[in-house]
């Protein structure tokens, strides 16, 4: 999802695309649209081996559909795999003499210690 966020940012941005014509003073665009929307698509397609197409197709039907999975004889578009069950670790860091100590609960003696909390996503594995 963050790399469509990036990509269609990108595409905001394309109207700063343009060349300088030193005689009038005035913009003009030096890229034309089809070629612009080639190049995108490329980079999406480098990026996340999906077009730009198959972007807007997966986010209207909830689907994972890839032209790149079809071309190679798979189907377009699959379910989406069931999300894995996680839970939540957060880890509390103190700078003490030598090193670094870190901790499950967060000590508020030393508060003005802390060093930095780390978050991390642990599968929880079935039992």
């Amino acid at each position: 999802m963050g790399r469509l966020l990036i990509c269609l940012a990108l595409i905001l941005a394309l109207p700063g695309c343009e060349g300088w014509n030193g005689t009038t003073r005035a913009l003009r665009p030096n890229i034309p649209p089809a070629t612009t929307f080639v190049m995108l698509d490329a980079a999406s397609l480098i990026n996340t081996q999906k077009t730009i197409d198959d972007h807007l197709i997966s986010m209207l039907t909830g689907m994972d559909c890839s032209t790149v999975r079809a071309s190679k004889g798979d189907h377009y578009c699959l379910e989406p795999p069931d999300a894995k069950p996680v839970y939540i670790r957060t880890t509390y860091c103190y700078k003490s003499i030598a090193q670094v100590s870190c901790y499950d609960q967060p000590f508020n003696r030393d508060a003005s210690q802390l060093y930095g909390i780390r978050i991390d996503r642990v599968p929880i594995s079935p039992e």
